[in-house]
């Protein structure tokens, strides 16, 4: 069930049926059938297993006690208004070694994980850090390194979140209940639906747009597909 004010809402398609067009009409799902001609486009996305998008910052060179290093990381993971935080670290006497600088600078980013921070995790091997971002659903860390030392480099390396479709942790985030989604994976179909609606004035639209966020097999997409222009 979708929520009040979302303009779209998710449907799960059962084992036995196969969208059909009988007399003008569409079973969407066993209990949920539509007029044709209230369906106005169909885009199918093939499952993807998604993978989170993570920061490689890599130490290297040769640093030297008082060298200022700096990582700031911007997301928008979790809330509407940006994290941006600043790390820095100071090189002290007996920890100039590329691992000793990304030890101290990995902790820094450690200690912020929490529920509000954008970070699952915090790494470093030898003067590798390794950030990665909370989830899979979107690409959401960007990251700015600087240094004044002299021969100490630190380098940021993005890789872009692979994007998750079709699991069923996306169906649960559209609204499925859980103990409804019995496969592996889903095809999904975004569907422009345009239902009819009580017209208040003359010159008023008859009709609501929303999007319809549909699941199914590869094969019931395919054949749902092919029945909307």
């Amino acid at each position: 069930m979708s929520k009040i004010g979302r303009n779209y809402f998710a449907l799960l398609n059962g084992a036995s049926n196969t969208p059909a067009n009988t007399g003008g009409v569409i079973n969407l799902t066993e209990k949920f059938p539509v007029q044709a001609s209230e369906l106005k486009s169909a885009i199918s996305i093939a499952a993807v297993v998604g993978v989170a998008g993570f920061l490689t910052v890599t130490i290297a060179g040769t640093w030297a006690v008082g060298d200022l290093v700096r990582l700031t990381i911007t997301s928008n993971l979790t809330s509407r208004q940006q994290w941006r935080k600043s790390y820095v670290h100071v090189v002290q006497a007996g920890a100039t070694s590329v691992t000793a600088v990304a030890t101290a600078l990995r902790k820094l980013v450690q200690a912020d994980i929490s529920a509000t921070a954008p970070y699952a995790s915090a790494t470093n091997v030898a003067g590798v850090i390794t950030i990665t971002q909370l989830d899979d659903d979107k690409r959401g860390l960007v990251g700015y390194v600087y240094t004044d030392s002299a021969a100490g480099t630190i380098v940021n390396v993005p890789t872009a979140t692979v994007i998750s479709e079709g699991q069923p942790s996306d169906l649960v985030d559209k609204g499925i209940p859980a103990g409804d989604i019995t496969l592996a994976s889903y095809t999904t179909v975004r569907l422009e639906f345009h239902s009819e609606a009580a017209v208040p004035f003359i010159d008023s639209v008859g009709a609501n747009s929303k999007e319809i966020y549909w699941y199914g097999t590869p094969a019931q997409a395919a054949a749902l597909v092919a029945l909307v222009p």
